[in-house]
């Protein structure tokens, strides 16, 4: 057994080396690694891995639940946990049994979606001219809403596609998702038809599919980049809704279940881990279910 001398700072670090940048997980996943130490470290001080125990989490996520939602509250925990099974699967023995931490239950929540008529206007409003809107980026944001809403990508899947990825009469590829997972994503034809004609406008050597414009070279399109490339595209729609990337991923889900699709099909097709996460989309089917039992429905007078 090892003897564990580490303060939980740096119990946190060597789980970042040894797990999330040796499996190349995402930054997001790093950042909830930062700021779940930050919270822990701020509340309880810097101590020694070995002096946490039940009562100290059980203080420190009380006065988590001041501030924050059960959601985030749920993902430190699930942070902490994961840090001291690390250890005691490295031999440190003498640090606290993860298991003797609960975790809290996942808030249900309803997602935002978009219908589809909706995400045509979106098509439609981004590729419209304007004055300082040029015609690259009226091509390359048409393609980019396409692509989040036909494939159902994530913001990061996105953006980290390269263009040898989108082929000749070739109507599927395959993205690297969240645990460095490897999927196969489809693409319908007038998406593939928008991709072509933004790439024809492509005349520099970089790889990614999807470039920002700029002077003096294109440089890999970032997430932020997009966000504001969907909401601006929302706008102009004159949609009200609050858009974002991860809208038109919703939407994608949402618009499978409601055409029927068996809902293991669309879990692989999103990427999740677990089918409990896929099943937050199916309110929406329910809710299709509702108004069917209200319109069709025969009710009995008495």
């Amino acid at each position: 057994m090892k003897t564990t001398s580490l303060t939980l700072s740096e119990a946190f670090e060597l789980y970042r080396k040894d797990v999330i940048v040796y499996k190349n997980q995402s930054a997001k996943t790093e950042e909830m690694n930062r700021c779940a130490m930050k919270s822990i470290v701020d509340f309880l001080g810097d101590i020694q891995i070995t002096e946490l125990d039940f009562d100290s989490v059980r203080k420190w996520s009380a006065n988590l639940r001041k501030t924050r939602t059960s959601n985030t509250v749920r993902g430190y925990i699930l942070k902490i946990r994961v840090v001291l099974k690390h250890l005691r699967a490295l031999g440190y023995k003498d640090v606290m049994d993860p298991e003797a931490i609960g975790i809290p239950k996942r808030d249900s929540r309803v997602v935002d979606y978009l219908e589809v008529d909706e995400v045509e206007a979106m098509l439609h409003a981004v590729f419209q001219r304007g004055a300082g809107y040029s015609k690259f980026k009226r091509y390359r944001n048409r393609a980019i809403i396409a692509l989040m809403f036909s494939a159902g990508l994530r913001n990061g899947e996105l953006c980290s596609m390269e263009r040898t990825q989108i082929k000749d009469g070739v109507d599927s590829f395959t993205v690297i998702g969240k645990g460095n997972k490897p999927r196969v994503c489809f693409i319908d034809p007038v998406t593939h038809r928008y991709i072509d004609e933004y790439l024809a406008l492509r005349d520099d050597p970089y790889p990614a599919l999807f470039v920002s414009e700029q002077q003096k070279g294109r440089e890999k399109i970032n997430p932020g980049v997009v966000q504001m490339v969907v909401k601006n595209a929302a706008i102009k729609a004159g949609l009200e809704k609050n858009i974002h990337p991860h809208t038109l991923r919703h939407s994608f889900a949402t618009d499978l279940l409601r055409n029927n699709a068996n809902i293991v099909y669309v879990k692989e097709l999103l990427g999740h881990a677990n089918i409990q996460v896929t099943m937050t989309y199916t309110h929406v089917v329910n809710e299709d279910l509702h108004e069917i039992h209200r319109l069709k429905h025969t009710v009995v007078h008495a």
